[in-house]
């Protein structure tokens, strides 16, 4: 790989010389539990003939949007570190009235392979799913959650190996409820475990989080809707059934301008970055201080804070990683100003960078549509479906994008 240059990883025709993934594990809808007979038997005669004609036969959690709802509609993604030699995005999400399946899925970097590590809740008849079907704990009969649109919620621990989704969903379909339960997908065990509730805090729709590594605990927001800024800490265990415990609650730090927004944790400054599209800011919290208000901060950015973004820390550089799918092939980094204490980083520049090679000539957005039947949903949509991986001294970013298209890299 040339630094600076995005390469198709997987699917049929993969760059690098690479072999073709094999079938069966090449796209993430390969592992798509609506087309196991094992788990969604084609028992009506109408659902015979679709299967025999090779068209989609649905289940009764595909929802309205069925399994293409993971990348298609509002759901992000983890780099699990520690699944694979070397590490794994995991997919998870549904939400509203798109998809109702609890199926976990991992592409596993070293083999360059998709599989469904859990299939999830797929005993249920209809009834069990969508509107009118109520879990006060957020969790289907099987223990998995309800799956709901994870947007920013979604982070991982890697001493606990666990996938982490701060929020939860009483009930799915056109009205959704939602609930603030958190829920931990291990794994070693592939279990699930779930959370207490949050006796206050409301986290809705459009939220972000951070993982804060320093402190084990998972920060969030919620988004315009919600009410609060707060942070799950996961160990623990309670003796009722669920894990870990919530910190103090404290009002949105962003009123009206919360919604899609990105953050990430930085370990050597123990500084939350948070990129705040609809004032087209970056913002400071001080997690040493989590009732303070949002420092913002200068910034030198060459383009426009988009929604819908990720953004990264790199270990590596001692500085964050932005990226856009509304940006094409370019992400960016953003380093700190010098100095070595909170009150240099929060008056100085913070200085952004184009990562991407004058000469690439492989735009993953772009390349990503012309693969996908499902080009015209939600384009502008990257959420944590865009990692950094480490490889020694080396760092890659991955890229998910469709269910039907490749996954892509580029060596930063």
């Amino acid at each position: 790989m040339e630094p600076g240059h995005w390469y198709r990883l997987s699917g049929n025709r993969p760059d690098l010389q690479l072999p073709p993934t094999p079938p069966g594990t090449r796209y993430l809808t390969d592992g798509d539990p609506a087309c196991d007979p094992a788990l969604n038997p084609a028992t009506s005669l109408p659902a015979r003939l679709r299967r025999l004609t090779g068209r989609y036969a649905k289940a009764p959690w595909s929802g309205r949007g069925d399994f293409r709802s993971i990348t298609e509609c509002w759901n992000g993604a983890v780099l699990a570190t520690r699944f694979g030699p070397n590490g794994a995005m995991i997919c998870f999400g549904g939400g509203h009235n798109d998809y109702f399946g609890s199926d976990v899925h991992a592409f596993d970097l070293a083999a360059r392979q998709w599989s469904r590590i859990s299939d999830g809740y797929t005993s249920g008849h209809n009834n069990a799913y969508g509107a009118g079907a109520n879990y006060p704990t957020a969790c289907y009969p099987d223990g998995s959650p309800l799956p709901p649109h994870t947007y920013g919620y979604v982070q991982y621990d890697p001493i606990g190996n666990d996938f982490m989704l701060l929020k939860g969903q009483q009930q799915l379909g056109p009205d959704v409820v939602p609930t603030p339960i958190p829920h931990l997908f291990n794994l070693e065990t592939k279990r699930w475990r779930r959370g207490p509730k949050h006796p206050a805090a409301a986290l809705n729709s459009a939220g972000f989080s951070a993982w804060d590594s320093a402190r084990r605990v998972l920060w969030g927001h919620s988004g315009d809707d919600g009410n609060s800024f707060t942070g799950f800490y996961p160990d623990g265990n309670n003796g009722d059934g669920s894990c870990g415990h919530w910190g103090p609650c404290y009002p949105s730090k962003l009123p009206h301008k919360a919604d899609h927004n990105v953050m990430a944790y930085d370990p050597s400054r123990d500084l939350l970055l948070v990129a705040c599209h609809q004032s087209n800011t970056l913002l400071a919290l001080n997690p040493a201080r989590p009732a303070e208000p949002p420092v913002v901060l200068e910034s030198s950015s060459p383009i426009a804070i988009s929604p819908f973004a990720a953004l990264e820390y790199s270990a590596v550089r001692e500085r964050f990683i932005y990226y856009s799918a509304l940006d094409g092939s370019a992400p960016y980094s953003i380093s700190a100003p010098p100095g070595d204490d909170w009150g240099a980083w929060t008056s100085g520049c913070w200085r952004w960078q184009p990562l991407v090679s004058p000469h690439n000539t492989l735009d993953p957005i772009a390349d990503a549509a012309r693969h996908s039947r499902y080009t015209n949903n939600n384009l502008s949509h990257t959420f944590g479906r865009f990692r950094v991986a480490r490889f020694g001294g080396r760092e890659v970013a991955i890229l998910v994008r469709h269910v039907d298209s490749p996954v892509y890299g580029m060596l930063l």
